[in-house]
């Protein structure tokens, strides 16, 4: 055999076999062959002869088992995945008999598609591809599909993706198989032509269709080489100039990513599909396990406040200053509050009534934070109106709801010693569940409020009283039991004392002396001089005060409402602030915050009750939660590499055509990206919908009901890596066996 100047492939004793259920296969045997530059090899046989096995072996789509394949004197057998990935990509043009196009592409997008693999620029790609596309003569389908190409036209778009990666070999596996007559003529030519400064390797049965352009034939019979015969002897070709090839730029990855989402519409709505379900599933979980959270929390207390309700914020100024019209009236415009409470000071303060219709315990609220319809009566209007929220079964009616209506009850305090207001009776709501679900509660209109509101802020003060030379402070934690109990009995200006106050007057006659009562509290100090119209006797006391037995009043301070509210009342202080839904609370806070609030929002200040008990359950949920997602994952990705098998075929001609592991996943990464995005964006958009009440579906409303802002990006989050999992598993998939078996479909 005649040397040729430059080999470029030399095979020693090189063999493959093929297992398959047990079962050895050998593909070739023994072959030994040197292939160079100028050449135009056709290597020919018998079906099953191993002509296409040798071919494969020698464009390193499948690997070798034996002997030694050297390229340009480089050992191969040592190669791994990666350095084949790159021999076939500096070396290896391909030509397929089945063409192994790209049929969602256009002509343009696959011949595009080389020479982004190989790393060439952008504006050198706009010069040379319709420079190559019309050498084959398909410049006028250059926007057209390949699936609606003929085969001699596909076939011509294969040997130009060849010429477009420019390597130094050609081969080409029954190229004119499935081409008529005239259609093969022309490729033999043109491969024939491209032979005169390349190395080209033909394989066909039909050897009389190459016979006059071939300079080697090598001829196969059951693996092995029979013929190994120079036709036409090849002159020195000169020093070869190596291939260049560089990586695939990020943008164009982008690029491809994107293209790739959206050329297979039917496959883009499968996987849209099923991370729209991944989504909704995904959602469901966390909303339930963020419902059972918020659930176990409601179980709590808190020392300062009786109030838990878990959309309250109590607020004051960090400076303890009172409230303005227009401070109020700002926070009220807020969009997520649904009602300020300007006497934060009565929510945590219970009263009571007893009479003949009413048997009521519970909390003061003012009207306005009165939310739904009223089952019977209306709303407050009057001064001192009131409606009652109970429970249908509580047992606070003695009788029906209209006879109850229209009455005037005394409003009394906590601990039954002083009536706070005589409230007329509007309305009755009854709220819905079960017996003594949940408390009672009277909202009162602002007339009865400004009693109510005095009485609590003197029970948060420190009160002292100056007669004559004696001061005492009042309350059982001091050492006089006084009380100031307010009453339209005592004149304005004067007050009413026990007899023994006339000790602290020089002629022990209290009656015209003067009085100072002082008031002192966190927010404000205020006091105020009154002079004393008596003092009370057992004989006078009915005549003059007549509330109660005097036995029980002997200690007590007899003061007109409008003097009592002049100490106590002194303006708003501290508010509470009530938004629409306990999921906005988070949000409003911020904003209260911003205007130099102090805040405390009380589902965040309640001290669990059942610490153990909690933390068993959350010793159950986060492992189920953590296993219902890794459930939805691998259905996830099972349904999604199934409907990837049909993207099998690209990404495997990609690694034919030299493109890497790490490159072909991050196409990947980026297409099911894209789509899980797509996916997100169209469920958030719905939950908008849901949100602003555009769309009735109560299933989202639920979906949504527990999801704040920052619940949405762990949830994209959660998606995305998801994604990029399901991503990585079937790119590994992919690389498990070489790229000719990966494109089979092969185990």
């Amino acid at each position: 055999m005649d040397e040729v100047s430059l080999i470029m492939i030399q095979l020693k004793n090189v063999s493959k076999f093929y297992y398959s259920k047990g079962i050895i296969a050998s593909g070739i045997t023994k072959v030994n062959l040197e292939l160079g530059v100028g050449e135009f090899v056709v290597i020919t046989g018998e079906s099953g002869s191993g002509k296409s096995t040798l071919l494969n072996v020698i464009s390193g789509l499948d690997t070798y088992e034996e002997g030694e394949m050297y390229v340009e004197g480089r050992e191969t057998s040592h190669f791994s995945t990666a350095e084949f990935e790159t021999y076939r990509k500096k070396y290896i043009g391909n030509i397929f008999q089945e063409f192994n196009l790209v049929n969602s592409y256009t002509v343009y997008q696959n011949i595009e598609l080389i020479l982004w693999i190989n790393g060439v620029p952008d504006t050198e790609v706009k010069r040379r591809v319709p420079e190559i596309i019309d050498k084959v003569g398909l410049t006028e389908y250059s926007r057209t599909k390949v699936s609606k190409l003929s085969g001699g036209q596909k076939q011509r778009v294969s040997i130009a993706r060849a010429l477009a990666k420019d390597t130094s070999i050609i081969v080409a596996d029954e190229p004119t198989g499935n081409l008529d007559s005239e259609s093969a003529e022309e490729v033999i030519k043109l491969l024939s032509e491209i032979a005169k400064d390349k190395l080209v390797v033909v394989v066909t049965h039909n050897f009389d269709q190459f016979e006059k352009y071939a300079t080697r034939v090598v001829r196969m019979n059951d693996g092995r080489v029979i013929e190994d015969k120079e036709v036409v002897h090849v002159p020195d070709a000169g020093e070869l100039a190596e291939s260049e090839s560089g990586r695939i730029t990020v943008g164009n990855k982008l690029r491809l990513g994107v293209r790739n989402t959206f050329n297979i519409i039917p496959k883009f709505l499968l996987l849209l599909i099923v991370f729209l379900f991944v989504t909704i599933s995904v959602t469901s979980i966390y909303t339930n396990f963020k419902e059972s959270e918020n659930a176990s929390s409601e179980f709590g207390f808190n020392q300062f406040f009786t109030n838990y309700s878990d959309d309250r914020m109590v607020v004051k100024h960090r400076d303890n200053h009172k409230f303005t019209d227009e401070e109020i009236k700002k926070i009220e415009a807020f969009e997520n509050v649904r009602v300020v409470a300007k006497d934060d000071i009565l929510i945590d303060k219970s009263a009571y009534i007893e009479d003949d219709l009413l048997s009521f315990y519970g909390y003061i609220y003012p009207a306005d934070a009165l939310v739904g319809k009223l089952n019977a009566g209306e709303m407050p209007k009057g001064d001192n109106d009131a409606v009652i929220r109970t429970g249908r079964e509580d047992g606070i009616l003695m009788g029906e709801p209209e006879e109850v209506i229209g009455t005037t009850s005394d409003l009394m305090s906590e601990d039954g010693e002083s009536s706070l207001a005589k409230v007329n009776i509007t309305g009755i709501q009854f709220y819905e569940g079960e017996e003594f679900s949940e408390e009672s509660k009277i909202y009162v209109s602002e007339g009865a409020l400004k009693n109510l509101r005095a009485d609590a802020y003197a029970q948060a003060s420190t009160i002292k009283i100056k007669s004559g030379k004696k001061t005492v402070k009042v309350g059982q934690d001091y050492e006089a039991t006084y009380r100031l109990i307010p009453t339209k009995k005592a004149p304005k200006g004067k007050v009413y004392v026990p007899a023994e106050f006339n000790e602290n007057y020089k002629n022990e006659k209290a009656k015209d002396q003067k009085i100072k009562i002082t008031a002192d509290n966190m927010y404000f100090d205020s006091s105020k001089e009154l002079k004393i119209k008596d003092v009370t006797a057992s004989k006078t006391y009915n005549k003059t005060i007549g509330i109660g037995e005097f036995e029980e009043h002997s200690q007590d301070i007899f003061i007109n409402p409008a003097d009592f509210r002049s100490i106590f009342d002194k303006g708003v202080y501290q508010i509470s602030v009530f938004a629409t839904n306990n999921h906005e609370v988070a949000e409003v806070t911020n904003q209260l915050r911003d205007m130099d609030m102090k805040v405390i929002p009380l589902k965040d200040a309640i001290s669990p009750i059942l610490d153990a008990g909690t933390d068993i359950l959350s010793l159950v949920q986060v492992p189920l939660l953590v296993i219902l997602v890794v459930v939805i994952f691998f259905i996830a990705y099972f349904v999604t590499r199934l409907i990837l098998k049909s993207r099998d075929s690209y990404f495997s001609i990609a690694r034919m055509l030299g493109m890497s592991q790490k490159d072909i996943k991050r196409i990947l990464d980026i297409e099911i990206i894209l789509v899980v995005t797509i996916a997100f964006g169209l469920f958030f958009l719905f939950t908008r919908l849901v949100a602003f009440d555009v769309l009735q579906i109560e299933y989202v409303k639920y979906l949504i009901e527990y999801m704040e802002a920052k619940d949405y990006i762990i949830l994209y989050l959660v998606l995305v890596v998801m994604a990029y999992m399901i991503s990585g598993r079937a790119a590994r998939k992919l690389f498990t066996t070489s790229a000719m078996q990966a494109y089979r479909g092969e185990a």
